[in-house]
């Protein structure tokens, strides 16, 4: 018989994902949520129907701040349409880019170069893609998963950076976007459609890292996709050897 009591941090992160489970939404951060996000891609009119790359990401590349991405190894966690990963494959990186949403990525898999491997996968629970990337992209992944499983998040993320690996996050903007408290998602379980984090959130979550720049998105780059309720911050892994 299982015990009714927690003895570990795994068992007390297993409650709490049952929580936001048991909600009206479902938890939108695991596989079960694969054809919402399928459904809600591909949708016509949603902002991220598009296959422009992030305006970040290329303004970023245009100032250096990305490091050479020729023969780069690139990480996209939750891809969706995978347009950033054809971006960094464009430039010359080879993209291990990763979702939930695999009947998304069986649909869009032979229009993808030959630079980009893609693959069904939660980033919080699946096995990860083995050894180091050069840049680790999420663009609007990380503002889904609840409150509790952010620890998990960053434990995982330190396993896939190298000395001088580049981190980029793309968020929802506290301010910007309506979305619930920790405490609300912890007590109900529902995500809403997604929480917001300020520049100073993001500093604060992602602190073992060196911040490179954290800004608001643009929204009138051409060529790109850009929403003023975004926030982005750029992020480099720091070298121990060097302190």
């Amino acid at each position: 018989m299982t015990s009714p009591r927690l003895h570990t941090l795994d068992q007390l992160l297993e409650l709490l994902d049952t929580v936001v489970a048991s909600s009206a939404r479902g938890d939108r951060s695991q596989k079960s949520a694969a054809d919402f996000w399928t459904t809600m891609l591909t949708k016509p009119g949603h902002p991220l129907a598009t296959q422009l790359p992030d305006e970040p990401l290329v303004d970023w590349h245009s100032r250096g701040l990305l490091g050479d991405l020729r023969d780069a190894r690139v990480l996209d966690i939750g891809c969706g349409s995978a347009r950033n990963s054809r971006w960094f494959a464009d430039q010359g990186a080879t993209v291990e880019a990763i979702d939930l949403a695999a009947p998304l990525l069986d649909a869009i898999r032979p229009t993808m170069p030959p630079g980009v491997q893609l693959t069904a996968l939660d980033f919080l629970r699946d096995p990860l893609p083995a050894g180091t990337f050069d840049v680790v992209y999420d663009s609007g992944c990380f503002h889904h998963i609840a409150p509790h499983r952010r620890l998990t998040y960053q434990q995982r993320l330190a396993t896939l950076l190298h000395p001088g690996s580049r981190f980029a996050i793309i968020t929802f903007a506290t301010g910007l976007v309506d979305t619930p408290t920790d405490q609300e998602i912890l007590t109900d379980g529902d995500t809403g459609g997604g929480m917001s984090f300020t520049l100073d959130d993001l500093r604060e979550t992602f602190a073992a890292l060196t911040p490179v720049e954290l800004r608001a998105v643009q929204a009138d780059r051409e060529g790109t996709f850009g929403a003023d309720f975004l926030n982005a911050a750029l992020f480099a892994a720091p070298d121990p050897a060097a302190d």
